[in-house]
């Protein structure tokens, strides 16, 4: 009788949208379904605890295994988080983008959480296109993985062997088609960890499970990775310079330290997501002057020279090229050959050099110069390359919302991570004038002091 009184008044709590008669399929895809609709659509509030497991299941009249598989699937596309026992709740309608804001543009504001490059540092594009566009069979079916004339221009800078290339939709879409292509749901994946929050939400996208390892001034910590290499990875991520959002880049002896602890039974794939590329001041040191079949190395073109290039050239073995163009082609066929032969003629122009060397040079000027300020007013920041400081505060939702009462607005540095964190905001620089930054860096610095 005690559990029939239970059921009762778990029945008499549940909220309006979990009654039975709302529901017309009620399998494990048709009750996600439906939760995921309320959710997007603002009927049930982020932040917002579902009610027991077997509560639903008697309400549904299902297996209380049905509405845990719902909540799996879920959990997949980051609409819900947390556990039976701690309570299943709500993570808001955004689902695994929850932890990346809104991009809007907001007049009068200074929106330093974009990483984007510098409109006026770009190089110019116009004649580079001129000359793909008469490239011979323009327009014919095209299946090979990249133009041999890129990869002939791009070999003298690449950080190491390689046995093939292949060619994607910039540095995002190369990440998503080596990782979809070469793993599958349920692996675990080894990842710096602060990173890049758009990596996180691709990779919770494809089921993976992230196991972070800290990533300091030298790269990854030897000691956490050993430790993590013990859960059995299918890969291992991380950016090898100007690592967004530390600044950090790996060194020589590291990279050569974690090649000899990888030298086991373990051959996880090491992917290096090199983003800034030739606008990076610290060198590429590659695993794949160790490891050269497991490595896997991924490099944009897109920040260097310029964003609607939309271009990435992945190099690695034989067989994670040939998994991976068949992804490809699957989904897009093949990268646009007039912008490969516009990269190409780009590479090989001495002014399109001398136009990138110079936007390197500013930049580095740039977050030099608002690290070193910050520094002055006591702020330890360590960001030695790339698009953005990384501050640390007290307080980073106190920071961000007082930074923003200012007019600044920056990224809080929780969606960097995937475990354990410290307070941060990730500070943009890349399109930060000079003149500018004395006043930036006290506002930056009082927030960052003060307390909630």
């Amino acid at each position: 009788m005690s559990v029939s009184h239970e059921s009762r008044n778990e029945r008499a709590v549940l909220p309006a949208w979990a009654h039975a008669s709302r529901v017309s399929d009620v399998s494990a895809r048709g009750i996600a379904s439906y939760v995921a609709a309320l959710v997007r659509t603002g009927g049930i509030a982020q932040g917002e605890v579902l009610p027991p497991v077997r509560a639903l299941a008697q309400e549904f009249r299902v297996s209380p295994a049905t509405i845990s598989t719902s909540w799996g699937l879920l959990k997949k596309r980051g609409l819900l988080v947390g556990t039976g026992k701690s309570g299943v709740r709500i993570a808001g309608a955004h689902g695994l983008v929850h932890g990346l804001e809104m991009f809007a543009t907001v007049p009068g504001v200074n929106d330093l959480r974009l990483l984007h490059p510098d409109l006026d540092l770009l190089p110019a594009i116009d004649q580079a296109l001129i000359g793909a566009a008469r490239q011979p069979n323009l327009n014919e079916y095209y299946d090979s993985a990249i133009l041999p004339e890129l990869q002939e221009a791009i070999a003298p800078s690449w950080p190491g062997p390689a046995d093939a290339f292949a060619v994607a939709n910039g540095g995002v879409d190369a990440v998503w088609s080596v990782l979809h292509a070469n793993s599958v749901p349920g692996d675990r994946i080894i990842v710096e960890s602060p990173t890049q929050p758009q990596l996180l939400s691709l990779m919770a996208d494809l089921g993976l499970t992230v196991v972070p390892v800290g990533y300091d001034e030298n790269g990854l910590d030897p000691v956490s990775f050993r430790e993590a290499l013990a859960t059995w990875p299918v890969a291992v991520f991380f950016q090898p310079r100007a690592q967004v959002p530390t600044g950090g880049s790996m060194s020589r002896d590291r990279v050569a330290t974690l090649a000899g602890i990888l030298r086991g039974a373990q051959q996880p794939m090491i992917i290096e997501y090199d983003d800034l590329g030739e606008l990076a001041r610290e060198p590429h040191f590659s695993f794949s002057s160790y490891l050269p079949k497991q490595t896997v190395v991924i490099r944009s073109y897109e920040k260097s020279y310029g964003p609607d290039l939309r271009l990435a050239i992945i190099g690695a073995s034989f067989s994670v090229i040939r998994n991976t163009h068949a992804q490809i082609r699957l989904t897009r066929q093949w990268t646009s050959r007039i912008l490969q032969a516009a990269l190409e003629w780009m590479i090989r122009d001495a002014e399109t050099g001398v136009a990138i060397e110079a936007a390197r040079n500013t930049y580095t000027a740039r977050l030099d110069t608002l690290c070193s300020l910050l520094r002055e007013r006591g702020i330890a920041v360590s960001s030695r390359d790339g698009f953005c400081a990384w501050v640390p505060v007290l307080d980073e939702v106190a920071a961000a919302r007082e930074l923003a009462a200012l007019g600044i607005l920056v990224l809080r540095g929780e969606s960097c991570y995937a475990g354990p964190r410290r307070p941060h905001v990730r500070v943009a620089t890349s399109r930060l004038s000079l003149e500018a930054m004395p006043q930036l860096a006290d506002i930056i610095a009082a927030t960052a002091s003060s307390s909630a």
